[in-house]
């Protein structure tokens, strides 16, 4: 509705491109899918679309507000999911103050509205939640925020994205601004800056910067009568540009290709053997855990499901340790000793039906193993499957509750029923 009111000449072979922006959503997250990021692209859509109607020096009219406070509650949603994609509107807006030469544009409503949004949810988790400005956001900067994965990140996603913008320098029309595209790319250049930063490298953090960089390719083979920028650089070239674009949404999907599905030999022995267990996660990675524990009906039973605070400050201690900072070293061992205690504590407590340990984490389960007695608690469970990367624990006592005898209606779960 958007782009029809910005009269774009573009319009009907955007809407013939309807499906590629469909799969765009539906098919390229692969193991992104319903992350908060493909959500908060999904609904930031219209804000690019609203910008590149505002970036347009001859539209026929101007947005009115209700689309505006629309298009701004849409948007709003990505800087809920992270804050730090405020960056990602930002950007579009000012290639929209530069074409339209005006600062007004960044003060638009639905900039407005989206301020007003943020304000409002942040006020709203400050008074029902307070521990998570407390104390969750400043163990997340201290812990979390400090370790990350650069080169990784660039190899893995680095190569695929600056081949997209390559392919979007080679499709942008001579003699034309194509707003659509600019403010994606926009868009897809400010997403780049918070992933490498972060250095945190899971495909869902790439999707909107590789998103918005996919779209711009795909609004810029949508012009009619395109003619590409001249190049001697590109002489070589004799495939159609629909055939690079192809190429380059296929490397760019590379990394959203894999699964984190577990195995099905794994999922049936547990399912097997079990009946909604109650699980608990011996691994950095909530992958270990997740979907595994949707897949055989099973309830996490611990407050923190996976281990990465525990694991984060053992790394960070070893690294303070390495560059000589012993106070250092010993506030982030102080973090992860409080953290297993309390896991340990869990596990005594609520006694889980099975465990999930991830194998190939040994510096992280030789501490739980060796320092703080997890060896003890797992005696009393038996080792029931195990793949190449994870061993599946389950408790001795424990009796799946359909082969229970009818004269036994205590839980198998339950205290009681495991001192009989």
């Amino acid at each position: 509705m958007i782009v029809k009111r910005a009269g774009f000449t573009e319009t009907a072979s955007l809407f013939a491109l309807g499906p590629a922006f469909c799969a765009m959503l539906v098919v390229f997250p692969g193991n992104a899918f319903s992350e908060r990021e493909h959500i908060g692209m999904a609904l930031f859509m219209p804000l690019l679309a609203l910008h590149a109607w505002r970036a347009r020096r001859d539209a026929a009219a101007q947005p009115d507000p209700g689309l505006a406070v629309l298009a701004g509650l849409s948007g709003s949603i990505l800087l809920l999911v992270k804050p730090y994609y405020a960056i990602m509107v930002l950007a579009p807006a000012l290639v929209v103050a530069v074409r339209r030469r005006s600062l007004k544009s960044i003060f638009a409503l639905e900039h407005w509205v989206i301020g007003g949004i943020c304000v409002v949810y942040l006020g709203t988790v400050t008074l029902i939640h307070p521990e998570f400005v407390r104390d969750i956001y400043p163990l997340l900067a201290d812990v979390y925020a400090k370790i990350g994965i650069f080169w990784p990140i660039v190899i893995g996603y680095g190569f695929s994205w600056c081949f997209l913008v390559f392919l979007i320098w080679w499709l942008w029309p001579a003699k034309r601004f194509p707003e659509l595209a600019a403010v994606a790319l926009a868009a897809s250049i400010a997403g780049m800056f918070p992933l490498f930063y972060q250095a945190k490298g899971w495909s869902y953090h790439a999707y909107p910067a590789i998103f918005c960089a996919v779209a711009a390719i795909f609004c810029l083979l949508a012009l009619p009568r395109i003619v590409q920028q001249p190049s001697k650089l590109l002489t070589f070239v004799t495939a159609p540009s629909r055939a690079w674009a192809l190429a380059a949404v296929a490397i760019a999907f590379l990394p959203y290709w894999s699964t984190q599905k577990p195995g099905p030999a794994l999922v049936a022995a547990i399912r097997a053997a079990t009946d909604r267990p109650t699980v608990a996660l011996v691994s950095s990675d909530i992958s270990s855990g997740h979907p595994l524990n949707r897949m055989i009906d099973g309830q996490f039973v611990s407050t923190h499901v996976s281990d990465w605070l525990g694991a984060f400050a053992l790394s960070l201690s070893r690294q303070a340790s390495l560059s000589g900072d012993t106070a250092e070293a010993m506030r982030y061992r102080a973090i992860m000793a409080r953290y297993v205690e309390s896991k340990r504590e869990e596990f005594v407590r609520l006694r889980p039906d099975i465990v999930v340990f991830k194998k190939n984490n040994t510096m992280w389960t030789s501490q739980l193993m060796g320092r703080f007695g997890f060896d003890a608690i797992l005696a009393h469970y038996r080792i029931l499957i195990e793949d190449e990367t994870e061993r599946i624990y389950l408790r001795d006592d424990y009796v799946r509750p359909g082969h229970r005898p009818p004269e036994q209606p205590i839980s198998a779960s339950s205290p009681v029923a495991a001192s009989d």
